[in-house]
C-alpha cells in the first residue's frame, strides 16, 4: 500500500513543489499590484480574472476532463492520436467562435462584469487570452496523462516567469496601468503556445472523428454545470462584495484570498496527480484501502500546513524588503480571512478524494447535482452574510459551500464505490488540529512566536501519544531513519 501511495506522493510533490515554485513568481505579482494600485483600482483585474475563470470553463465545455479519461485508458497510440486530434479541432473551432463574439461585441461583457462600458479593450484582450489558453489545454493534459510531471512544471514555471517579467516592465517601469496586466497576460499565453507546439505536432493528425466526439461530449458536458458551480463558489464572493460593499472591499478580499492560495497550490498538486493515480490503481486488488489511506494522509499533511500558515500569517505579511511587503498596507485587513480560505481549499481537496466512484462507474451525471448544491449554498450565504460580516461573510460562504459539496459527493461515492475510510484516525486528526488551532488564539504576550512554534513541534508527538500511527507506518519511519543515520 505504501509503495502505491509513494508513487502518488512523488508526482504530487513534483506538481505541488513545481506549482509553488512557479506560483512564487506569481505571488510576486501581488506586491507589485497591491503596492502600485489602490484597492479600488485592483478590483478591476480582480473581477476580470474571476470572469476569465468562468469563461475558461465555457471555452473547454468539459472536453478537458473527458479527454484525460479516454486518453489515459486507451492503449493504442493511433487511437490516442484520434482522440487528441478530434478534441483539438473542436476546441479550435469553438474557441475562434467564442473569442470573436468577445472581440467584436465587448460592450455587453463589460456591462455584465464591471457594470460600465469603459473597459472594452480589457474584454477584447480577454477574448484573445481565452482562445490561446484553450489551444494550450490538451498539450498540458497529455503531459499529465503520461506522468511527465517535471516537464509539465517546467513549462508552467516558464509561463509565470515571463508573466512576472512583463508585469515588471509594463506595470512598474512603464506605468501603463491596469490594462497592461492583460497585455502581459496575452503575450505570455502566446509564448506558452509556442512552447507546447511540439506536443501538438506529435499527437495531432488532420482528421475529425464524430464517434469519438460524441463519447467525449457525453462524458464531458456534465462538467459544465458542475465546473460552473465550483467556480461560483470560488469566485462569486468578489462580485457580491463589489455590488454590496464596493470596489475597495473587493480589492481587499481578493488580496486575502490570494494569501490563502498557498493551500490551493498544495491541493492543485494533489489533484493533478490524483486522477491518473486512482484510474491506474483501481485495477489493484486492494484499491479501496489505498484510496482510504490517501484521504488520511491528505488531511494530515494539509492540516499541518494549515496550522503553520495560520500561526504566522501576520509575520509573513509584515515581512518587508526595502519597505515593500507581500501586500500593500491598504490590504492588511484582508489577512483575517486567510484561515477560512485555506479550510475551504482543504474541503475542495477532500471533495477531489471522493470523485473515485463517479469516474470508475462513469456516472458523471451526479456531478451537476452535487456541485449545484454547493453553489446554492454559496450564493445564499453570500447574500445573507456579507451585509452583516463584510468580507468575512464571503469567506464563510466559501468554506461552507465546499464543505457541503464534499459531504454530498461522499454520500454519492459511497453508494457507487464504497471505500472503508479510516474514520477513527480522521477523528483523531480533527481533534488534534482543532485543539492546536484554538490554543494558538491565546494571548501569551511577548512569548507569542515561541509559543506557536512550540505548538507546531508537539503536533506529531501528540499524534503518537493518541496512537494515530500504525505498525506499517512505524516500520516505514524506522527504515527512513536507518537510511539517514545508518
Amino acid at each position: 500500500m505504501l509503495k502505491s501511495i509513494k508513487k502518488l506522493t512523488k508526482h504530487s510533490m513534483v506538481y505541488g513543489i513545481g506549482s509553488i515554485f512557479s506560483r512564487f513568481f506569481g505571488f510576486l505579482l501581488m506586491p507589485i499590484h497591491t503596492n502600485i494600485f489602490s484597492p479600488e483600482e485592483y478590483s478591476i483585474p480582480t473581477l476580470l480574472f474571476a470572469s476569465l475563470s468562468i469563461l475558461n470553463l465555457i471555452f473547454s465545455y468539459g472536453l478537458d476532463a473527458a479527454f484525460l479519461r479516454f486518453f489515459i485508458i486507451e492503449d493504442s497510440k493511433k487511437e490516442k492520436q484520434r482522440i487528441f486530434s478530434t478534441a483539438f479541432l473542436m476546441l479550435l473551432g469553438t474557441g475562434v467562435c467564442f473569442s470573436s463574439i468577445m472581440i467584436l461585441c465587448p460592450i455587453p461583457f463589460s456591462k455584465m462584469i464591471f457594470q460600465r462600458t469603459e473597459h472594452i479593450t480589457l474584454i477584447q484582450l480577454a477574448g484573445g487570452i481565452l482562445l490561446i489558453d484553450a489551444l494550450c489545454l490538451l498539450p498540458f493534459l497529455v503531459l499529465r496523462a503520461e506522468e511527465k510531471s517535471t516537464r509539465f512544471i517546467v513549462l508552467k514555471s516558464l509561463n509565470v516567469i515571463v508573466s512576472l517579467f512583463l508585469n515588471i516592465v509594463f506595470v512598474v517601469i512603464l506605468r501603463q496601468g491596469v490594462e497592461s496586466i492583460f497585455v502581459a497576460n496575452l503575450i505570455t499565453s502566446a509564448f506558452t503556445l509556442l512552447l507546447v507546439i511540439p506536443i501538438i505536432l506529435h499527437w495531432f493528425r488532420p482528421a475529425f472523428h464524430r464517434t469519438i466526439l460524441v463519447e467525449l461530449l457525453r462524458f464531458g458536458l456534465p462538467y459544465i454545470p458542475s465546473g460552473m458551480a465550483v467556480l461560483i463558489m470560488d469566485k462569486i464572493g468578489n462580485f457580491f462584495i463589489n455590488r454590496m460593499i464596493g470596489n475597495e472591499a473587493t480589492g481587499i478580499f481578493s488580496a486575502g484570498v490570494k494569501l490563502g492560495m498557498f493551500m490551493a497550490l498544495i491541493v492543485a498538486g494533489f489533484r493533478f496527480a490524483w486522477q491518473p493515480f486512482f484510474l491506474e490503481t483501481s485495477k489493484q486488488e486492494k484499491a479501496s484501502q489505498i484510496f482510504a489511506r490517501v484521504l488520511t494522509y491528505f488531511i494530515m499533511v494539509t492540516g499541518f500546513l494549515f496550522l503553520m500558515v495560520s500561526y504566522f500569517i501576520k509575520e509573513i505579511v509584515g515581512f518587508q524588503i526595502s519597505g515593500v511587503g507581500l501586500i500593500g498596507k491598504d490590504y492588511i485587513s484582508g489577512i483575517q480571512i486567510v484561515p477560512l480560505v485555506m479550510l475551504a481549499y482543504i474541503g475542495y481537496g477532500i471533495y477531489a478524494n471522493f470523485i473515485v466512484g463517479i469516474y470508475l462507474k462513469n456516472k458523471t451525471i451526479y456531478f451537476p447535482f452535487v456541485t449545484i448544491l454547493g453553489a446554492i449554498v454559496s450564493i445564499t450565504l453570500n447574500i445573507f452574510l456579507i451585509p452583516h460580516m463584510g468580507i468575512n461573510g464571503a469567506a464563510w460562504a466559501m468554506f461552507f459551500s465546499y464543505a457541503v459539496m464534499a459531504l454530498a459527493l461522499y454520500a454519492v461515492n459511497q453508494h457507487l464505490y464504497p471505500i472503508p475510510y479510516e474514520y477513527s484516525r480522521l477523528l483523531k486528526l480533527f481533534c488534534i488540529f482543532t485543539s492546536l488551532f484554538i490554543l494558538s488564539r491565546l494571548n501569551v504576550g511577548q512569548w507569542s512566536i515561541a509559543y506557536r512554534i512550540g505548538l507546531l513541534i508537539i503536533l506529531f508527538p501528540l499524534l503518537e501519544i493518541i496512537r494515530f500511527f500504525n505498525l506499517e507506518e512505524h516500520a516505514a519511519v524506522r527504515k527512513v531513519f536507518r537510511r539517514l543515520f545508518g
